[in-house]
């Protein structure tokens, strides 16, 4: 059975990464119902859309059952729904752990966090994991971080992760260690087709544009604390 742990991580070390790294996906859901037994709810991302409903796997784990929608029915079915959450997601390697998978989001809408997620192939892989020191506290047996309570309820709790001077060391070294991103020219589509939904919904009062990921004063660090990872990337260039 397949499993995953969710940790928060500081806002300037998700900036960083996905400064360096680059936006892998950009992604709008809606979900239509606050019952716990109807999780449906529809996806749209640069170049498909999709209506999703969860489902119990084999071994009694939840998946997704994604259905492809035409662009025009997705944004319908968008507008009926109660709740929204936007976010930025992109794959992150880790040394330690090369053969798991990681995805940094970075929500933008309704609240503004991030968070990493790591998944594992069964329940002893993921407890056997090492936590690297960069990532913040862990919050996978928190529903408060679930996407789905997120859009509907928006986030409640003090979500901002501390930041240490060995936690940054370790970031820096896991991106200059890591491949070069290739960086798709699609990305400029992306900010295009997601804006644009945001845009008639943020005339509604309903959300703000999803390809604004400025974080609010209250969480963004100073400028200074980026200019020397900033400075060493560079050199290592």
């Amino acid at each position: 059975m397949k499993a995953a742990r969710r940790f928060l991580l500081a806002p300037s070390l998700a900036r960083l990464i996905a400064r360096e790294r680059g936006v892998d996906r950009q992604v709008v859901e809606g979900y239509f119902s606050a019952k716990p037994d109807e999780n449906q709810f529809v996806r749209l991302e640069a170049d498909e859309c999709h209506l999703v409903l969860p489902l119990l796997g084999s071994a009694g784990e939840v998946v997704e059952d994604p259905a492809p929608l035409p662009r025009a029915h997705a944004k319908a079915l968008f507008d009926l729904s109660i709740g929204q959450i936007s976010y930025d997601q992109l794959h992150v390697p880790l040394p330690s752990a090369p053969d798991q998978k990681a995805l940094l989001a970075r929500i933008n809408h309704p609240s503004h966090f991030d968070v990493m997620t790591v998944e594992f192939g069964d329940q002893q892989q993921a407890e056997a994991f090492e936590v690297p020191l960069w990532f913040g506290p862990e919050v996978t047996n928190e529903d408060a971080y679930e996407r789905r309570h997120i859009a509907l309820n928006g986030l409640a709790l003090d979500s901002e992760a501390p930041l240490s001077s060995p936690q940054l060391e370790q970031v820096l070294n896991l991106l200059e260690q890591a491949e070069p991103v290739a960086r798709p020219n699609s990305n400029a589509a992306a900010h295009e087709v997601v804006a644009a939904l945001a845009r008639s919904l943020e005339a509604a009062g309903v959300v703000k544009p999803p390809s604004d990921t400025t974080v609010s004063s209250s969480v963004e660090p100073p400028t200074e604390q980026l200019a020397e990872p900033a400075e060493r990337l560079a050199r290592q260039a």
